[in-house]
């Protein structure tokens, strides 16, 4: 579908992948159709990696509104790179894409991941997890552990999120060993206030 649109509008990848997020909206009503014939207990929606071809579109948040139908509670998930966040800049850096993404999609609960957790030691997700709950914790690391201008920027940004208070809370996670998956489902029901399940 991507090269058809290349060759029919003339673009490049990027620009291909930007429209075809955009053109999505035309076919919401057909998807929430397919969805509603299989008539699941839930769905997952896995969208476009990259921010700026869903989050920061003007349609990825109208089609998060728009799928399900009726009652239909819904969820967005963000993503933590596991690398990424060893550092406390990694960390302060993710954290505001994240909060940025709330922001955008501000009418849906929003729950962060801490993905592909395998790669990291349990001191280490311990660490992440303990800057994503204590900001001190995190402006204490970023004066340990970054210098110059980095240092500075990171100290202002923590402060900015000791200000704000808690952000959504993060959930380590990993497919390979399905570790945290309990952890998700626990935090969809308490999003959805749910204590009604056939799971448990």
């Amino acid at each position: 579908m991507l090269d058809d649109i290349m060759t029919e509008y003339g673009l490049g990848p990027n620009g291909a992948m930007i429209l075809a997020s955009d053109l999505m909206v035309n076919y919401l009503d057909d998807i929430k159709e397919e969805i509603d014939d299989l008539n699941p207990d839930w769905v997952f929606v896995d969208t476009a990696g990259q921010l700026e071809l869903f989050a920061f579109r003007e349609t990825g948040p109208l089609i998060a509104s728009s799928l399900g139908i009726g009652d239909v509670q819904r969820a967005v998930s963000f993503l933590f790179d596991s690398n990424l966040v060893l550092r406390p800049n990694g960390f302060i850096s993710t954290l505001l894409l994240a909060a940025s993404v709330q922001f955008r999609f501000r009418k849906i609960s929003q729950m962060n991941l801490l993905a592909k957790c395998d790669l990291l030691d349990e001191d280490q997700i311990d660490m992440i997890v303990d800057w994503s709950q204590d900001f001190q914790a995190l402006e204490d690391s970023t004066n340990e552990r970054e210098s110059g201008l980095i240092r500075e920027l990171s100290i202002l940004l923590s402060d900015v999120f000791i200000q704000m208070g808690s952000t959504a809370e993060l959930i380590p996670c990993t497919i390979k060993e399905e570790k945290g998956l309990d952890l998700i489902f626990g935090y969809l029901q308490r999003i959805f206030d749910s204590d009604e399940s056939r799971f448990y």
